[in-house]
């Protein structure tokens, strides 16, 4: 695995996102018909995506050729 400091900041960056989705004051985990829920999915789902992002973009390149 590349442990190229941008991966490692995208990773971190994902990691925040996703606690603070979990651990926010009437995230999902605690209450699911307040808005804060609603808040709290987008930045979990964020995070996701962002862990996704950060394991694509340090994906090298496929050589074409040799």
């Amino acid at each position: 695995m590349n442990k190229s400091k941008p991966f490692i900041v995208n990773l971190v960056i994902a990691g925040i996102f996703i606690a603070l989705g979990l651990l926010m004051p009437g995230s999902t985990m605690t209450n699911s018909n307040e808005l804060t829920a609603n808040i709290a999915g987008i930045a979990t789902g964020f995070g996701i995506a962002w862990i996704i992002k950060a394991f694509a973009d340090n994906k090298p390149p496929k050589s074409e050729g040799a």
